[in-house]
């Protein structure tokens, strides 16, 4: 066995710049086919960060009727007490009571339909960390003549507003009645979507609550917890512990997000395992050339007592051992590519990164691959150049060695 490896080795550089170029094909299919993986792979968990931890987190509860008529009145019963027992449950990161309702914000310029949301600036910043998504003003620090709103820098530019502005909010108070209130825009937040800036609104829960008459209307809870992976065992517990309210976890809320998340895990081995079959088709082709202009040697070989197993043998060897050559550099340079970029990010705010937005994916885009996909992805590779080498080793081992030293 060792003299077979030996004589592969040296098979394969006695034509060089065959050997080199399919050692390129190899390495570019494989840099091409993770590079595409782990751009699709870091937008989807960035927009599941973005969407989750800066959104709607990983389980929301609400009154049964809220989901479809989110209006102050549909409240959850001792709604402080019930989130405060949640933050006392295990894996439960944090749980922030919010009022919530839909209504209208109006400024000098135009109207626009927003949802607006009563908050404890304190916990919210723990659960959705709001406090850090602000690009211009203060986290409800001001005190001033009028309570103070946090703003989307989308619905702001809509509204032709900034901070300082002052808008008037519509709404309902618990018992149906129509209100409107002047607020002062204090800061502007930005998140990767522009449809939620352009939709929800941030005051204090104590200041809206006293506007819709119950000091203590809670409509939402919102729960982040330690885990992201145990979200469907805490739904199921909470929904046990409460089953008079609506407890939904992030893929019952944005149940796009999760199908496309589940395709992907599911696709990306066949993505750079198609990309790696068009490679060994080549390989293949390139092989067969080589054994076709080999006959002749292949033929004294047999014919000095090469047994045709080992004439296999060294076909497979030889054409295993350049496709790991060619596999191991790929994805060693693929590796640096991908840390690279995903340390400095992919920015494409030049080539429609305005549109992105508009879908809910950030314009700078962080590729992220999962160290064994690097590990799945070698052993394709292995797999694929042993299936390409097949039929020319075998097309070797039928040759008559009389007929083969004869051929020119």
């Amino acid at each position: 066995m060792k003299t077979l490896i030996k004589i592969s080795w040296r098979n394969i550089w006695r034509n060089r710049t065959r050997s080199l170029i399919i050692i390129i094909a190899i390495v570019l299919g494989l840099m091409g086919g993770i590079f595409s993986a782990a751009v699709r792979l870091g937008t989807e968990q960035q927009q599941y960060r973005e969407s989750v931890e800066h959104q709607i987190s990983h389980i929301q509860i609400h009154h049964p009727e809220f989901i479809a008529n989110p209006e102050a009145r549909f409240r959850i019963e001792q709604g402080f007490e019930i989130a405060e027992a949640i933050n006392k449950m295990e894996g439960i990161k944090i749980a922030s009571a919010r009022t919530v309702f839909d209504g209208m914000v109006a400024s000098a310029s135009m109207n626009s339909g927003v949802r607006i949301k009563g908050i404890d600036p304190k916990t919210e910043a723990l659960t959705t960390s709001l406090d850090q998504l602000i690009t211009e003003g203060s986290y409800f620090e001001a005190e001033g003549r009028l309570p103070s709103v946090i703003i989307g820098e989308e619905l702001a530019e809509k509204l032709n507003a900034g901070v300082g502005s002052r808008i008037v909010l519509t709404f309902q108070d618990v018992e149906g009645e129509i209100l409107s209130a002047s607020f002062r825009i204090e800061a502007l937040y930005k998140v990767s979507s522009a449809r939620f800036e352009e939709r929800n609104v941030f005051v204090k829960n104590r200041e809206i609550n006293n506007f819709i008459g119950d000091d203590n209307a809670v409509n939402e809870i919102a729960v982040l917890i330690d885990h992201g992976d145990d979200y469907r065992i805490i739904t199921n517990k909470l929904r046990e512990t409460y089953p008079t309210l609506e407890v939904r976890h992030w893929a019952d809320i944005m149940p796009a997000l999760f199908y496309a998340l589940e395709f992907l895990g599911q696709s990306l081995i066949w993505l750079v395992g198609i990309i790696i079959m068009g490679v060994s088709f080549g390989l293949l082709n390139t092989i067969l050339m080589s054994v076709l202009e080999r006959i002749r040697e292949f033929g004294v070989l047999m014919a000095i007592g090469m047994k045709k197993t080992m004439v296999f043998g060294m076909i497979l060897l030889e054409t295993t051992m350049v496709s790991l050559i060619g596999g191991i550099i790929g994805l060693v340079l693929s590796f640096g590519m991908v840390e690279y970029l995903n340390k400095k990010g992919l920015d494409l705010s030049g080539v429609g990164g305005e549109g992105l937005a508009e879908f809910g994916y950030a314009s700078v885009i962080y590729p992220n691959i999962e160290p064994i996909f690097y590990f799945q992805i070698l052993a394709v590779v292995v797999v694929f150049a042993i299936l390409a080498s097949i039929y020319p080793a075998w097309k070797s081992i039928r040759l008559v060695p009389a007929e083969a030293v004869r051929t020119e």
